[in-house]
């Protein structure tokens, strides 16, 4: 539960630290769809990694 914890936490701060640059991105006309599809595949990666906390939760409610 340990590393799928840990995993889960550096996930999630990805994911804010993805989102607080596209913000600040935003505000700037240098925003180009290629940097857009990279955060997309980038935050679609760090969604994946919350994925092992959430089946080692399941399967420790299951016992």
């Amino acid at each position: 539960m340990k590393n799928a914890t840990l995993l889960a936490i550096i996930s999630l701060g990805v994911i804010i630290l993805l989102d607080l640059i596209q913000v600040i991105m935003s505000f700037f006309d240098f925003f180009p769809m290629n940097l857009f599809r990279l955060f997309g595949i980038l935050n679609l990666i760090a969604f994946i990694g919350l994925l092992p906390f959430f089946v080692t939760l399941y399967n420790k409610q299951k016992e």
